[in-house]
C-alpha cells in the first residue's frame, strides 16, 4: 500500500509523517527537493525539476520492500512547482505520476500557522495552491482526502484511514 502527503508549502506534510510514526511501522519517501536544494543553496531552474522529479521517483521504488509506503511528497509536487515557476504543464511529469499508482492522497490543508523556512516560496497564496492540488487530485481521478486541524487531528485521521481497511 502506497500513500502520499502532499500539499502546499508548510501545511505540515512533514510534522505529519514524523506523527504517524509512533503508531505505524512503514517505508518512508522523504521529500527529495528539499535535499537537492540544500546541496545547491536552494538554487534551481527549470532543468533542475526535472532532476528532482527523477530523484524522488528513484526514491519512492526504492521502498518496494514495505508492506505500508508513505511519501512525503511526490511527483505531483514537482507538476505544480513548474506549472507556477515557469507556466509549464509537463505531461512526461503527468504521466510518470501518473505510472506510480498511489492508494490514497492525504491533501493537507494550509491551516496551520506559516513558518519561515528559506526554502519556502509561497506563504501568502497557500489556499490557491491548495486548490490547485485539489484540482489535479480530481482531473486526473486519483483518491484523495483533505487533512484539516492540529497535527493530532491529522494523524489520527490517517489512522482511522487505515483502520477502515
Amino acid at each position: 500500500m502506497k500513500i502520499v502527503i502532499t500539499g502546499p508549502e508548510c501545511s505540515g506534510k512533514t510534522t505529519l509523517v514524523n506523527g504517524l510514526k509512533k503508531d505505524l511501522v512503514f517505508g518512508q519517501v522523504n521529500e527529495i527537493a528539499r535535499e537537492y536544494l540544500q546541496l545547491r543553496n536552494n538554487s534551481y531552474d527549470i532543468t533542475s525539476l526535472h532532476e528532482i522529479a527523477l530523484l524522488q521517483r528513484w526514491e519512492e521504488k526504492s521502498k518496494t520492500d514495505y508492506p505500508i509506503v508513505i511519501c512525503d511528497t511526490d511527483l505531483l509536487t514537482i507538476i505544480i512547482w513548474k506549472l507556477e515557476k515557469y507556466q509549464t504543464e509537463d505531461p512526461n511529469l503527468i504521466n510518470m505520476w501518473l505510472a506510480s499508482k498511489k492508494d490514497m492522497f492525504f491533501l493537507c490543508s494550509p491551516d496551520l500557522p506559516w513558518e519561515y523556512d528559506a526554502m519556502r516560496e509561497n506563504p501568502n497564496d497557500r489556499d490557491r495552491l491548495f486548490t490547485i492540488y485539489e484540482r489535479y487530485l480530481q482531473k486526473f481521478n486519483q483518491p484523495y482526502q483533505i487533512l484539516k486541524g492540529s497535527t493530532e487531528v491529522r494523524v489520527n485521521q490517517v489512522l482511522e484511514y487505515f483502520q477502515s481497511l
